[in-house]
């Protein structure tokens, strides 16, 4: 409330009268409104060290703008999808670097992350799965990857193939948990592909660009060698997978074949089966 003596703010339950206009920066609240956040997630954040903590006077914490503008930054990145974790760790590298990092892994991951996802709408998640409850189905959908949390709450797919993969796996007769049991043995592979590149990359580029103090000059040339390799990876997969493919089928029927083989030898050769007439038939 405000009054002859400016606002009343609760720090710790105690109520404590503060002068706005010798205020020496912001309390929690008023960071809180121009961040459109609660207070609840701010001291969530400042607990994962997203929030530096404030500076005291007396039993009240201070913020400043340059905390305010931090935490839009935040925000924005949260946003984007970025894990609130990696988001702490490239802020704390500092300004300049912190920003030239976050572009650069924008980029990096810009290929491989759609911009607007479809929604995953848990009513229909839950008739499509045929459960009441799709919450724990849920979770184990989002530990693999195929659906996010947004900030507003909302649940997504990490991209529209995921969906379109899901219902077809469901439209060939595969329950929820099949597809899912499914699912977790792909991601298992891939998860092993996608390091076996990242670990190229980090090998061949990245880690000698680091070692020669990341110069600003050779920025551009490392953009342009990502903008190459992230199409090249992408058709080494689906050209590797082919091949796999085709060895698996191959393999496939020859074990087919052999078990036909077998029966054979053991029962002798398939007699072709007569047609058998039916009792109304009449034969002229």
């Amino acid at each position: 409330m405000t009054g002859t003596y400016g606002t009343i703010y609760h720090v710790t339950d105690i109520p404590v009268k503060v002068d706005e206009a010798k205020a020496p920066g912001l309390t929690i609240d008023e960071v809180a409104r121009r961040v459109d956040m609660s207070v609840r997630n701010l001291r969530e954040w400042r607990a994962l060290g997203l929030l530096p903590p404030p500076k005291m006077q007396g039993r009240v914490g201070y913020y400043d703008e340059s905390q305010v503008e931090r935490l839009k930054r935040i925000r924005q990145l949260h946003s984007q999808g970025f894990p609130l974790d990696l988001i702490r760790r490239l802020l704390d590298v500092g300004a300049e670097a912190g920003d030239v990092l976050t572009s650069f892994v924008g980029d990096l991951r810009a290929p491989f992350r759609e911009e607007r996802p479809p929604i995953a709408d848990l009513a229909e998640l839950a008739r499509r799965w045929g459960v009441d409850d799709p919450l724990p189905l849920l979770e184990r959908a989002v530990a693999l990857g195929l659906i996010r949390q947004r900030p507003d709450g909302q649940y997504e797919f990490t991209n529209a193939r995921v969906a379109q993969v899901g219902d077809a796996l469901q439209d060939l007769g595969l329950s929820a948990e099949q597809t899912l049991a499914a699912t977790s043995e792909v991601r298992a592979h891939l998860d092993g592909i996608a390091e076996v590149f990242h670990r190229v990359w980090l090998e061949h580029v990245w880690q000698p660009f680091v070692d020669a103090g990341l110069p600003r000059e050779r920025w551009s040339d490392i953009r342009r060698t990502l903008a190459h390799v992230q199409p090249v990876a992408m058709e080494a997969v689906i050209g590797l997978f082919s091949v796999a493919m085709e060895a698996e089928i191959e393999a496939g029927i020859g074990r087919e074949v052999e078990k036909v083989e077998r029966r054979m030898q053991a029962n002798g050769p398939f007699a072709p089966r007569e047609p058998r007439l039916q009792p109304s038939t009449k034969i002229r």
